[in-house]
């Protein structure tokens, strides 16, 4: 009996017209057909379909490299309880947003883009974001034109792959996106993605980007040099250009600040191998000019803390006052301390004393840890009694330009309104990164009320207001001073001040203990 069908699925045509059951096979065949070329071209969004936004369907928020990346419009936290608190302020301020502004304002979106999980973060990132949501609390309070509304763009931890670039698209994609804080670490990626916003012309305020070369010229005033980094960085031509501005001060101006203080040549300079570390490997050559050059380099493996342990060792085997200049990553510190407090208490360390100088990541230790490890180890190094003697001591500058209210800085008050009125601890201030946070999101808010109400914004013209920063009678009144901006969109001032950092006092009660600091000079022991 000959075959009702032609290829095996296609109803021969002698046989028409018959039931419709002829022609399900091939009915069949075809949905399979579509469905598999569906999944093949939109693989990525069906992906991110199913995955992340707290088990919902969505796209605003998917996995990569193990993490969810993404955008979050509220109280949606990417999985990571510790977050959630501030996110479900920033949803509560979002829907309140226009409470207290100009009726006839428009409203509009800012992006925050952060790294929540990067190693080099640690519990900063959590206070970042409250600093952000401080701001925002500030901008939509009294004078208050055009309502700010806040997207909070994760990019998880820096990896080999774009999740970060692919998350940061997401952000540009959005129309209603007028400008963009944070900006995640100095990294190369941090780089592209400023990129990747100035091409969609959105203005950038980044908060704690400080390395050389992150700015619209690659820092071409400091006259850098990139020889040590990785051969194929692209930020040694400037970033962002025309768009890309930053509250942080930069590493050359943290140095010149440093030697201004540590008039003494340092015996040595801490620094990691390898030079994948835009922050250090822009630093390194700075502070070697700054000090004479010739400074013996003390190397160490950050992704091997035993090494940590060989190089206070080193530092050890001086008898004298050691001075120390520690450009590494504020991840390390707290081990390298430690390890000088033990070669103290064990009898193994000849030096009379060792002054350990950092660059501003060394704020770092006066913020609580979300590694258990890190936190232990943060907590003997600052309690050690070599740190409490000043045996050790520890000058860093401060990235933020205050971390409390001076005669100079009248907005410190403003934050720390704004950060108890939207129930966060005062303590979270004290590493500078809810500071300079909040300092980036003023700056757009005080952009935002030099425009027009009843008019649509554009990010050109926002973009413009913040370029108009640049004198003192045109400054942003931030948490850490009056801010105005060069050319380069560098922050423009004398630069930020020296402090030593002051021993953790017991916890008291269920609070946790501040970190404190105290202001440092030349030949003043800064005494805590």
């Amino acid at each position: 009996m000959p075959s009702r069908y032609r290829w095996v699925v296609v109803p021969r045509a002698d046989r028409f017209p018959k039931l419709w059951i002829d022609w399900l096979r091939l009915g069949l065949v075809v949905l399979l057909a579509v469905t598999a070329t569906g999944v093949v071209v939109f693989r990525q969004d069906l992906g991110r379909l199913a995955t992340c936004n707290d088990g919902w369907p969505g796209t605003a928020a998917w996995s990569a490299a193990g993490e969810c990346v993404g955008l979050s419009d509220g109280s949606y936290a990417f999985g990571l309880d510790r977050f959630a608190p501030v996110l479900q302020t920033i949803d509560h301020q979002n829907d309140a947003a226009a409470d207290s502004c100009d009726p006839d304002g428009t409203p509009v979106t800012v992006g925050v883009l952060v790294t929540m999980t990067d190693r080099y973060t640690g519990g900063r990132a959590v206070h970042e974001l409250e600093g952000m949501a401080a701001g925002q609390r500030h901008a939509n309070g009294t004078g208050c034109v055009h309502p700010m509304r806040l997207v909070v763009a994760n990019i998880g931890a820096y990896g080999p792959d774009s999740e970060g670039l692919d998350v940061a698209q997401a952000l540009a994609d959005r129309p209603d996106v007028v400008a963009v804080v944070g900006m995640g670490l100095s990294q190369e990626q941090a780089a592209r993605t400023a990129d990747l916003f100035a091409g969609a012309k959105i203005p950038m305020v980044s908060d704690v980007i400080t390395a050389e070369g992150f700015d619209q010229t690659g820092s071409r005033e400091d006259q850098p040099q990139f020889d040590s980094c990785d051969p194929d960085i692209t930020y040694q031509h400037g970033i962002g250009r025309d768009y890309f501005y930053r509250v942080a001060y930069r590493n050359r101006v943290q140095i010149d600040r440093l030697a201004a203080v540590v008039t003494a040549r340092p015996d040595f300079i801490m620094v990691p191998t390898g030079g994948s570390d835009p922050y250090t490997c822009t630093a390194l050559p700075m502070v070697q000019r700054r000090f004479g050059g010739d400074v013996t380099e003390v190397k160490f493996d950050a992704d091997e803390s035993s090494t940590v342990l060989q190089t206070a060792r080193r530092i050890c085997g001086t008898a004298k006052d050691v001075t120390v200049v520690y450009i590494a990553r504020g991840s390390d510190l707290a081990r390298l301390l430690f390890s000088l407090d033990e070669a103290f208490g064990s009898g193994q360390c000849a030096a009379t004393s060792v002054a350990v100088v950092s660059t501003s990541d060394g704020q770092r230790l006066r913020a609580v840890e979300d590694n258990p490890m890190l936190e232990d180890l943060r907590v003997r190094a600052v309690r050690s009694a070599s740190f409490a003697t000043g045996k050790v001591r520890l000058l860093t500058t401060l990235v933020s330009g205050a971390d409390k209210k001076r005669p100079d800085n009248p907005g410190f008050a403003d934050l720390e309104e704004s950060f108890t009125g939207a129930g966060f601890d005062l303590a979270d201030i004290d590493d500078g990164w809810a500071v300079n946070a909040y300092d980036s999101t003023v700056t757009v808010s005080e952009a935002l009320r030099t425009l027009p109400a009843a008019k649509p914004v554009q990010r050109s013209q926002v973009n413009t207001a913040i370029s108009g920063f640049s004198a003192a009678g045109q400054a942003v009144r931030g948490a850490g001073g009056m801010i105005t901006f060069d050319n380069s969109g560098n922050r423009a001032d004398a630069g930020p001040p020296v402090v030593r950092v002051c021993p953790l006092p017991p916890a008291t009660g269920s609070r946790p203990a501040r970190t404190t600091s105290v202001p440092a000079g030349p030949g003043d022991p800064a005494t805590c």
